[in-house]
């Protein structure tokens, strides 16, 4: 290796460990958006690792009065604040709603999951909506949102649980959050290509 490649990469490798360093701390920080909850039509709860912590956030929302319905789109589930699903006849037990259900095979569970929400709140006639799961899943589903709903998500919030940990920085860090963060760059990554390539 010649003197001169050795300087070059020496110059390269000094200007880029403190953008790989920023960029490490301020990862976990970089997937979670945290809205204060407002009044809305329904909460919209989303599957995933932790299941038990999204669930216990959405039903202290509804408890507290912030909306009327509870959907939880990957199983098409609408609940009001007693438990009991609403009788509405353009929900999942329909067949016209059921045949909303193909989606292309390369769709990642977040888009379908939004996707169902909004055949849902359709049906129910819903306009606002906040958004819960954990923190490290909001950054993605505002973004799908946006596509999905468009100016419509205006009226979305964007709530995680507050019954999961959150890093506040790289020394908070463990093994499973680095996991969750190359999950999530891998598929907001994903979800841009198969957009641009799809137009969907």
């Amino acid at each position: 290796m010649s003197y001169r490649l050795r300087i070059r990469l020496i110059v390269i490798s000094f200007v880029l460990m403190p953008l790989m360093v920023t960029a490490a701390y301020y990862a976990s920080q970089f997937f979670t958006c945290a809205d204060e909850p407002v009044k809305s039509d329904a909460i919209i709860l989303f599957d995933g690792p932790n299941f038990m912590a999204r669930e216990k956030e959405a039903h202290r929302l509804l408890d507290e009065g912030y909306a009327r319905f509870l959907i939880v789109p990957a199983f098409q589930n609408v609940f009001t604040l007693k438990n009991i699903p609403p009788h509405v006849q353009d929900v999942s037990d329909n067949a016209k709603f059921r045949s909303f259900n193909k989606y292309p095979v390369f769709y990642e569970n977040t888009h379908i999951e939004i996707l169902h929400a909004q055949k849902i709140m359709n049906a129910l006639e819903l306009k606002s909506a906040i958004m819960v799961s954990s923190p490290d899943h909001m950054k993605r589903i505002r973004m799908i949102s946006q596509k999905v709903f468009g100016e419509q998500s205006r009226f979305f919030s964007y709530v995680p649980t507050r019954y999961l940990h959150c890093p506040a920085g790289l020394q908070d860090m463990d093994m499973a959050d680095w996991m969750h963060v190359i999950e999530e760059s891998v598929k907001i990554c994903w979800l841009n290509i198969y957009s641009f390539v799809s137009g969907c």
